[in-house]
């Protein structure tokens, strides 16, 4: 193996670990001696890749993310309905995960991943900068508010809501236009 496999393992040894592990306790409890006797390496490498439990934790919600909007980037018939279509299904395969940082209170991680991913920050002209905010926010909010209710609905149900919630919108704004 070499030295970025080796690297690559220990941090979804970590990850692995310390997910496993808030499922059953409060992040605030758990040591990264905790963390790194589960994932069977040594502090130096949990030190070497990370500052703290929180930053793994945000790394690996970074990562579900990008790897999802990669995927819907890749599909070259990908469409509004496509769109949303894999984000809930995203959002269900991966739920587990979701579901264990709503219980520890950081479900803003999601959020904040997917700004990073939009790239909402101040670095952009304004017309962007709202645009993409406007859709991050609304993304984390269909996302958070179909968590805290239980996650009733189906992928396919909250994509046919949301898809004729946006024709209803687009409607609307022509007639907007019209004025």
């Amino acid at each position: 193996m070499n030295p970025q496999e080796k690297n690559t393992y220990v941090k979804q040894q970590i990850t692995s670990a310390l997910v496993s592990l808030m499922k059953k306790k409060k992040l605030t409890d758990i040591s990264i001696s905790e963390i790194c006797d589960k994932a069977q390496v040594g502090r130096a490498s949990f030190y070497r890749n990370y500052d703290s439990k929180e930053e793994v934790v945000e790394k690996y919600t970074e990562l579900l993310i990008l790897k999802w909007a990669e995927e819907i980037d890749m599909d070259p018939s990908a469409n509004i309905y496509t769109f949303f279509a894999s984000m809930f299904e995203h959002f269900q395969k991966n739920s587990g995960f979701y579901k264990t940082l709503y219980k520890q209170n950081m479900s803003p991680m999601i959020l904040n991943a997917i700004r990073k991913k939009l790239n909402v920050n101040g670095d952009t002209d304004p017309a962007a900068l709202y645009s993409r905010a406007f859709t991050a926010y609304g993304i984390f909010g269909w996302i958070d508010i179909w968590f805290s209710n239980g996650m009733k609905e189906t992928p396919e149900e909250l994509n046919r809501i949301i898809v004729s919630n946006m024709n209803t919108m687009i409607r609307g704004a022509k007639a907007l236009e019209e004025l």
